[in-house]
């Protein structure tokens, strides 16, 4: 559960990022490097605050050795 980072509400989470009709994805800096993970959004139903994120994190912690 993610909290509002502004009013402290419970975010409506897991909603899909597109751009242009694709899924936005992290990857690694460089050419053919291996896709990180999908990125998501989280948005607050009262204030319209939105924050993106990955959700397995366990990539990102790998690629940095």
């Amino acid at each position: 559960m993610r909290k509002c980072l502004r009013c402290g509400e419970e975010m409506v989470e897991n909603l899909a990022v597109k751009a242009g009709g694709y899924s936005v994805i992290l990857t690694q800096r460089g050419i053919l490097k291996d896709s990180l993970g999908k990125v998501k959004c989280a948005v607050c139903p009262k204030c319209g605050y939105i924050e993106n994120y990955i959700e397995d994190i366990s990539k990102l912690e790998t690629s940095n050795r």
